[in-house]
C-alpha cells in the first residue's frame, strides 16, 4: 500500500498507524537495539503487514553500517551434508534478524576467484566458510575487520576461528558400536583428504580395532559420494576375509555401500552391518534405516553466528598474526537398524 501521492510506504506511515514513534518501528524491524513490549511489537507488525512496508536495506546499511547479510561459502549443495548445514545456518541467521548469501565454489579455483570477491562486494557483514578453498588467500578476502569463521573444517587458517564436530570421537562411537555387536572384521570406506589434513575418522577406526586386538584391514579410500561407497564395497569384498561390518566415513558413502551390498545379494545387517558418520535426515529413510553418528549441525551453526555477532576474536588484532582456534563439538550415535539393533520407535531416534 502507498500514500495518495503514490510514494513508497515509510517508517513514519507505520508509526502513525501503530500509534508509536518511528524509533519503536526501527527497534521492531531491526530487532533492537532496545527491547519492545510484546503488545507493542504486535501492533507494529500488524501495521507493517497492512501497509505492506518493506524496509530499504540499502538505506539501512548506510545508516547503521550493517547490511544484515552473512556470506556462506560451500563447495556444493547436492550433498545433503552441506544442504543441512546451510539450512541450520539460515535458521540461526533468521533468529538474529539476518539473512544469508550463498556462494558455491564447486571446488574449482577459477570459480572461487569469481564468487568470493563477488560475495564480499555485496557488503556482507561476516563470512562463514564451510569449504576447503584451493586458493587459501581467499579466506582473507575483503575488509580485515569483517568477522569470519571456518565451519567444520579441520585445516586451520591464520587468525580465523574454526568450529567443527569431533570426527575422531564420532568414528570411535561408530566402530565401538559395531564391535559391540560382536563383529571382529570391520572394514572402512572413506574418501581422500589433502596431504596436510589428518584423517581423524580412519585413525579412530584403526585405534579402536588395535585396542581390541582385532585385525586392521586395508581401508578402501575411494570418493566422498555414493559412487565411492559402491566402489569401496567391491574393494572390501574381494579380500580373502571380507568384513562382516563396515564403517562408512559419511552418509553418502554408506548409501552407496548398502546399494552395492544389496546388488551382491547380501543382507544388511544380517550379512554385513553398516554404520556411517554425519547423521543427515535422509539416513532415516534408507533401507534399512541407517545407524549413524550425527554431527550437531544446529549447535555448530548457532555457535558460528554467536562468534560472528560478538565481533569474532578473528578480526583485526588476532587476524594480524594469531593462529585460528578450533572448537570441537561432540557427536551422538543415532541407532536404527543397519547395525543389527532392533527397530526403534519412529525414525531418526537417537541412542547410545
Amino acid at each position: 500500500m502507498t500514500s495518495a501521492e503514490n510514494r513508497p510506504t515509510t517508517r513514519a506511515d507505520v508509526a502513525r498507524l501503530a500509534g508509536v514513534s518511528t524509533a519503536v518501528v526501527s527497534y521492531v524491524v531491526n530487532n533492537g537495539p532496545r527491547p519492545v513490549a510484546g503488545a507493542t511489537r504486535l501492533k507494529v507488525l500488524a501495521a507493517i503487514r497492512e501497509l505492506d512496508y518493506h524496509p530499504n536495506p540499502s538505506a539501512r546499511a548506510l545508516k547503521t553500517g550493517s547490511t544484515g547479510l552473512i556470506g556462506v561459502v560451500v563447495p556444493e549443495i547436492l550433498n545433503s551434508y552441506f544442504s543441512e548445514f546451510v539450512d541450520a545456518i539460515d535458521v540461526a541467521a533468521r533468529n538474529q534478524g539476518k539473512s544469508i548469501l550463498l556462494s558455491i565454489t564447486h571446488e574449482d579455483a577459477g570459480t572461487e576467484a569469481e564468487v568470493i570477491p563477488n560475495l564480499v562486494s555485496r557488503g556482507v557483514d561476516s563470512l562463514i566458510f564451510n569449504c576447503r578453498l584451493v586458493n587459501t588467500e581467499l579466506y582473507q578476502a575483503g575488509d580485515v575487520r569483517t568477522p569470519r569463521v571456518l565451519l567444520d573444517r579441520a585445516n586451520l587458517i591464520e587468525g580465523i576461528p574454526a568450529l567443527g564436530a569431533d570426527l575422531g570421537q564420532g568414528a570411535r562411537l561408530a566402530t565401538e558400536h559395531l564391535a559391540g555387536h560382536g563383529h571382529t572384521r570391520i572394514g572402512y570406506v572413506g574418501g581422500p583428504l589433502p596431504a596436510d589434513r589428518q584423517d581423524y575418522r580412519r585413525l579412530a577406526w584403526e585405534d579402536v580395532l588395535a585396542g581390541r586386538e582385532l585385525p586392521v584391514p586395508e581401508p578402501a579410500i575411494t570418493a566422498w559420494s555414493p559412487t565411492g561407497g559402491f566402489d569401496g564395497v567391491a574393494e572390501l569384498m574381494e579380500a580373502a576375509e571380507p568384513p562382516t561390518a563396515i564403517f562408512a566415513a559419511s552418509d553418502q558413502i554408506a548409501i552407496g555401500a548398502m546399494h552395492a551390498l544389496h546388488q551382491r545379494g547380501l543382507r544388511v545387517p544380517e550379512d554385513v552391518a553398516v554404520v556411517s558418520l554425519d547423521g543427515t535426515a535422509e539416513t532415516a529413510y534408507s533401507w534399512p534405516p541407517l545407524t549413524t553418528v550425527r554431527q550437531p549441525f544446529e549447535a555448530m551453526a548457532e555457535a558460528a553466528l554467536t562468534e560472528l555477532a560478538s565481533g569474532s576474536r578473528a578480526t583485526a588484532s588476532s587476524r594480524a598474526g594469531g593462529e585460528g582456534q578450533r572448537t570441537l563439538f561432540p557427536m551422538a550415535l543415532q541407532i536404527r537398524e543397519s547395525c543389527g539393533c532392533p527397530p526403534q520407535e519412529g525414525r531418526g531416534q537417537a541412542g547410545s
